[in-house]
């Protein structure tokens, strides 16, 4: 492993890589720092930096996770927003498929919604409560 030192800004780049999923070069340039594409991807390649945005983006998605007000309502939410614009960009098959996933999340779709209101009976013992209730009551009174 690499005994490199990461400078403040590159352990800022890196942070902001795991939160937006940006390149390190559009990392540099929303931190204002003057970096080369060449010295970007010589940083890149560095264990050291690869090891502290492995950090960064496990820190990053434990923050997510651990969030009280992250619901299923909230991935229900984006799942729709994510949907409307694979729609705008007229990937209609990919935005139906979502769609059903989150028909599937509520609970709208599958056989758990199949009510069987006849239970276990087969079809011999549903023509046999036919036939009873085709005869003639024996209880009618007149």
């Amino acid at each position: 492993m690499s005994n490199f030192k990461l400078d403040d800004w590159q352990l800022e780049a890196a942070d902001i890589m795991a939160r937006t999923g940006c390149s390190l070069s559009s990392a540099v340039t929303e931190l204002g720092h003057i970096e080369s594409i060449e010295g970007c991807n010589k940083i890149l390649r560095r264990a050291t930096f690869q090891r502290v945005l492995w950090e960064a983006r496990h820190r990053f998605f434990s923050d997510l996770g651990s969030n009280p007000n992250y619901k299923k309502e909230t991935a229900i939410g984006k799942l729709l927003a994510l949907a409307e614009k694979l729609e705008t960009e007229g990937r209609y098959a990919d935005a139906a498929e979502v769609t059903f996933k989150v028909m599937k999340a509520q609970g709208w779709t599958g056989p758990e919604n199949t009510v069987n209101v006849f239970g276990d009976l087969s079809q011999k013992d549903i023509d046999s409560i036919r036939k009873k209730l085709a005869k003639p009551s024996e209880m009618s009174v007149n």
